[in-house]
C-alpha cells in the first residue's frame, strides 16, 4: 500500500515482495496448470497462502499474492483472461478486508477462529461470485448444478481448512522467527 512502508528499512519491503511473489508462483504452480473444475478442488492451497501472506506480510499481502498468482495464470489460462485476474485479485482484497476487520492477528498471535471465519466468507463470496459470471452470466464453463454445488461446499471448507493450517504455521513456526527479524532491526 502506498505510503505504509515509510519509515521501513529497505530489506522489509523487500522481504514484504519476496514473500509474496512466492506465495503467489506456488498459488500459480497449483492452480495454472490444471483445469477447472479440478483446480478448483484445490483451492486450500490457496486459501491457506493468502490466510499466511496477511499474516507474514500485513496490510495488502494477500492482495499481492492475488496479483500476483492473477497475473501467471492468466498467462497460462488466456481463454479466461481478465476473469482469472479479476477473481485472484478479488480474493487478496476480501482476505485482506475480512482479515482487518475481524482482527486476526492480535498482539502477534493469529487468532485461529477468526482467521477460519475470514477464510470461510471469503471463499464462499468469491467462489459464488465466480461460479455466477463464468457458469451462468457468460456460460465459459458448463453449468451442472452438481458439480457446482459440490466445487462451492468443497471451496467452502477448503476455506476453513486453509485458515486454520495457516493460523497453526504462523503460531507454531512463523510467528517466532518473524517477529526476532522485526526486533533484530
Amino acid at each position: 500500500m502506498p505510503g505504509e512502508d515509510v519509515g521501513k528499512p529497505p530489506a522489509s519491503r523487500s522481504r514484504r515482495i519476496a514473500v509474496a511473489s512466492l506465495f503467489g508462483v506456488i498459488v500459480w504452480v497449483v492452480q495454472g496448470f490444471l483445469p477447472a473444475p479440478s483446480s478448483d478442488y484445490l483451492i486450500a492451497v490457496e486459501a491457506c497462502l493468502l490466510a499466511l501472506s496477511n499474516l507474514v506480510v500485513g496490510k495488502g499481502g494477500a492482495t499481492y499474492v492475488g496479483a500476483v498468482s492473477g497475473l501467471l495464470i492468466s498467462v497460462v489460462k488466456t481463454a479466461f483472461f481478465p476473469l482469472d485476474l479479476v477473481f485472484a485479485l478479488l480474493f487478496g482484497l476480501v482476505v485482506d478486508g475480512l482479515g482487518l476487520a475481524l482482527h486476526v492477528k492480535s498482539g502477534g498471535e493469529a487468532k485461529a477462529g477468526r482467521l477460519v471465519a475470514a477464510m470461510v466468507v471469503s471463499t464462499a463470496a468469491v467462489g459464488f461470485s465466480a461460479y455466477y459470471v463464468t457458469a451462468v452470466a457468460t456460460n465459459l464453463v458448463p453449468n451442472d448444478f452438481f458439480l457446482d454445488l459440490s466445487i462451492l461446499i468443497f471451496g467452502v471448507i477448503s476455506g476453513a481448512i486453509g485458515g486454520y493450517v495457516a493460523a497453526r504455521i504462523w503460531n507454531k513456526n512463523l510467528r517466532a522467527r518473524f517477529e526476532s527479524q522485526a526486533l533484530a532491526r
